[in-house]
């Protein structure tokens, strides 16, 4: 079996692969203290034989490294524009290119074979265009649902957290559902407008998929999103073990 970690800015993402198809799913905090002990009792005594590795957060994936050697002795591909991802990076320093952002184009192209705008809403939002020849065009990053409820919270008196829902109007009649629309309403328009300016831009239809933690809510608002796709990380890092193992 193989072991892909996709490690975000809030969660640790684990897709175990038999065979080429995902058998096993697993999710862990990042701020956890432990780590290896939640990797250990999630992963345990499966016979993992090899592993990758897309991480946005240095200090984490040391230790995911250590984890793999001490319990498996695996020595992990570690994503970047370095490792063989069969893209082509038209891109000014793909060196400096995140990792997340790498597997997900690589996941998109090995699983849809097209086109692609992935749009991604983590913690951060980024979005990617890779063309189905491989060129990885580049995209743009944007908070995430959560930041922008986090800024507006922050840098007021008298506004607190809400949930984040879309309300039945645009017009809100209370505070509220004021937040709620501002927040919500907001960014829908606002993919909206680039998934139109994107297209014009690259003079293309491009298939537009989603992922991340709110990627089924947005895709549910927005008419542009054609799939969303829970796992497309986890594949993407997994199919750059195999281009690289």
């Amino acid at each position: 079996m193989v072991a892909a970690f996709d490690i975000g800015n809030s969660y640790i993402h684990v897709g175990v692969y038999r065979d080429g198809r995902l058998a096993k799913r697993i999710v862990s905090p990042v701020q956890s203290k432990y780590i290896e002990r939640d990797l250990m009792k999630m992963l345990g005594s499966k016979k993992i034989v090899g592993a990758a590795i897309a991480s946005v957060i240095p200090r984490i994936t040391p230790r995911v490294v250590r984890f793999l050697k001490r319990h498996y002795r695996i020595e992990p591909v570690i994503v970047s524009s370095k490792a063989d991802c069969h893209l082509k990076f038209d891109y000014r320093k793909p060196m400096t290119l995140g990792a997340d952002r790498i597997a997900n184009a690589v996941g998109g192209l090995a699983r849809y074979r097209k086109d692609l705008l992935i749009l991604s809403f983590g913690t951060a939002t980024t979005l990617d265009v890779v063309l189905k020849d491989g060129h990885y065009l580049g995209g743009l990053i944007t908070p995430g649902m959560g930041l922008f409820m986090d800024g507006l919270v922050s840098r007021t008196a008298l506004l607190k957290k809400v949930a984040l829902q879309l309300p039945q109007r645009v017009i809100g009649q209370s505070t509220e559902e004021c937040i709620q629309s501002g927040i919500v309403n907001g960014a829908v328009v606002m993919f909206q407008g680039l998934i139109q300016a994107i297209r014009r831009e690259c003079k293309k239809r491009l298939l537009c998929v989603a992922t991340g933690g709110w990627g089924q809510f947005m895709a549910n608002q927005i008419k542009q999103i054609a799939y969303f796709d829970q796992d497309l990380g986890i594949f993407g890092v997994f199919k750059i073990y195999e281009y690289n193992a």
